[in-house]
């Protein structure tokens, strides 16, 4: 909080009272201002979509699997939702409002559209590989995700910090990779680099190939609501702030 400190009974000048009101009220509104100005808070958001029941069972029977494997994972449940993200950023909190009053009507051009999970992504050439089921780059989809980049572009800022953040329950930070990750989601990740996925994390390939083999099922769905949420670590839905009705 800003404190104004002002002492004039230390400053050997010989002014009016109503010059000394003048000075004073400049004073105020100028420190108010900066310091409303330090103030803003920025978060970290996903404008996702969400996952029917069969989609999001699935991808938690995986996620399971690839915890097994290896522990040091994010858990996919109902504060870490599994999800497809059309676009991550930061934004001003003040401008949450706004946001969500830009995304009403957006659902409308993807609730009767199907989708298809349609593979088990990871490196095959690698010991051990980051998880994801693959998301058909369908033409309602590319449409939605390069729809949300454009409104979104006024509100997006360049860079967060930790509160950014939802943060983790064991007080460890935000990992590095998802800071590098957000603020070049547009840059590298989008448009024809876009990759629509749900992630699963990171296990053994001789691991990911057994559950590609045995667990993993194509399958095609619609999703149910388009959402925004504040970010968590590793990208994770961590808090909801609001979904289409």
């Amino acid at each position: 909080m800003c404190h104004i400190l002002v002492i004039f009974d230390r400053i050997n000048l010989r002014v009016n009272m109503k010059l000394k009101y003048l000075i004073i009220s400049f004073l105020i509104l100028t420190l108010t201002y900066s310091c409303g100005q330090k103030q803003e808070n920025v978060i970290a958001i996903d404008v996702l979509l969400t996952l029917p029941q069969d989609v999001y069972n699935q991808a938690v029977a995986l996620n399971k699997s690839v915890l097994e494997n290896n522990p040091n994972n994010f858990t996919l449940d109902a504060q870490h939702i599994p999800h497809i993200t059309l676009i991550q950023a930061y934004v001003n909190e003040s401008d949450v409002p706004e946001i969500e009053k830009v995304l009403e009507g957006l659902y409308e051009t993807i609730e009767n559209e199907t989708l298809l999970v349609d593979k088990l992504q990871y490196n095959k050439g690698q010991e051990a590989s980051f998880a994801s089921m693959g998301i058909e780059k369908s033409e309602p989809l590319m449409r939605l995700h390069e729809k949300v980049i454009k409104i979104l572009e006024p509100f997006s800022l360049s860079n967060g910090s930790q509160a950014s953040y939802v943060q983790n329950e064991d007080g460890t930070p935000i990992d590095d990779f998802t800071f590098a990750y957000v603020p070049k989601f547009v840059s590298d990740h989008s448009y024809e680099n876009y990759n629509p996925h749900i992630s699963l994390g990171v296990a053994d390939t001789s691991v990911l190939d057994s559950l590609e083999t045995h667990k993993f099922r194509p399958t095609k769905f619609m999703a149910p609501t388009l959402a925004l949420y504040q970010l968590g670590n590793y990208g994770t839905a961590r808090k909801l702030l609001w979904e289409s009705k």
